[in-house]
């Protein structure tokens, strides 16, 4: 997790909004494809691949303020949900988040999480790379009748319109049997699998997140030696989210990662909590309270976050043949990116190779 792969006097080289050539200045200007190229002068900064968030909403309610409480989605129009959705991917790729696993953890019942992933589709051709995750609101009673609906007609309804293709699943110690029994219709439905830990990573818990083909497992690190390292092994990313790493549930990823255990780096945004879209404070989060070095901290910003949505192959790194999803940010070395707290250093953002969020010159009046 600590290999950038840094280039000093690097250069990208693009075509067709993918990435045809990356590594130094030098070697790319003497490429006979790089002669006619449009040039972008970073001198002075630092080129890296565009921020993923692999925890965050983008359809939610508005925050409570003052007297109003919180508005619950079901009395919101679809054309301010829209608009409310739209201004947030905005302020994403405002701050170099091109890619966001965009759950539907806000919608009330499965009505509304259709909805939302409805306006997902709606923006995916628009600013960000979205991945749907469906996330429904799972009955707390364990009610036979209302997980058979999930697991018998939502699944197979939202598999079957491609609306999702990630599945997310809560477990704990005390739902293990109907966490298993959500795992194989999901499974059996062509879902790749993301468990919610709630509670500590128990044996149990790591063993059916193993059972069935996790790709990430949101929560504490797994703390179970051979299991961790039989997860780690599968590929299954442990993400980690900034709104708990705020409220202090997460000690240090240290142990983990010495283990071998790829982790990743949310917002886990939330409207009701501290909690930010800025990655810049993920990497100080991470640096200050996760005892994470700011290499692994940016790997688990970009690759290892992309991974988790099983999108690695299209982004999270700057190589041949990925998306020229790329961030310019305005520091000379990569290492100031966790001391800058509270802003960010976001100058240039480029989706596929096109330009989508310049910072604008400051001007001053006579």
């Amino acid at each position: 997790m600590n290999d950038l792969h840094a280039i000093p006097e690097g250069a990208v080289l693009v075509r067709d909004g993918i990435i045809e050539e990356a590594g130094s200045t030098r070697r790319l200007e003497n490429l006979a494809s790089a002669r006619l190229a449009r040039e972008i002068d970073a001198t002075g900064k630092v080129v890296m691949p565009a921020f993923v968030d692999p925890d965050a909403p983008i359809v939610l309610p508005p925050p409570a303020s003052g007297d109003f409480k919180e508005i619950d989605i079901r009395r919101m129009s679809g054309r301010r949900l829209e608009a409310q959705a739209t201004s947030m991917t905005a302020e994403l790729a405002s701050y170099g988040v091109l890619t966001v696993g965009a759950h539907t953890l806000f919608a009330p019942d499965l009505r509304h999480v259709v909805r939302a992933l409805r306006i997902h589709r709606a923006l995916k051709p628009r600013i960000l790379r979205l991945r749907s995750i469906f996330a429904p609101q799972y009955p707390e009673d364990d009610d036979p009748a209302k997980l058979d609906e999930i697991r018998l007609r939502w699944m197979p309804a939202i598999a079957r319109t491609k609306l999702a293709a990630l599945i997310e699943i809560p477990v704990s110690e005390a739902t293990i049997e109907q966490s298993r029994a959500l795992a194989e219709a999901a499974a059996a439905n062509g879902y790749a699998i993301r468990i919610r830990v709630s509670g500590a990573s128990t044996a149990e818990v790591l063993q059916l997140a193993y059972s069935a083909g996790a790709v990430s497992l949101v929560g504490p690190a797994p703390a179970v030696p051979a299991l961790s390292r039989a997860l780690a092994d599968a590929g299954c990313v442990n993400v980690a989210v900034a709104s708990r790493i705020f409220a202090g549930r997460y000690t240090s990823k240290r142990n983990a990662i010495d283990d071998g255990i790829p982790v990743a780096l949310g917002s886990g945004y939330r409207n009701d909590v501290t909690t930010s879209l800025n990655p810049q404070y993920m990497l100080y989060l991470a640096c200050t309270l996760l005892g994470m070095t700011i290499e692994e901290a940016i790997v688990a910003t970009t690759y290892n976050a992309a991974c988790s949505l099983r999108l690695s192959h299209v982004t999270g790194s700057l190589e041949p043949g990925k998306s020229a999803d790329i961030c310019i940010m305005d520091v000379n070395d990569y290492r100031e990116l966790a001391r800058h707290v509270g802003h960010h250093d976001v100058c240039l953002v480029m989706r596929a190779g096109k330009t989508i969020y310049r910072r604008p010159n400051p001007t001053f009046d006579d």
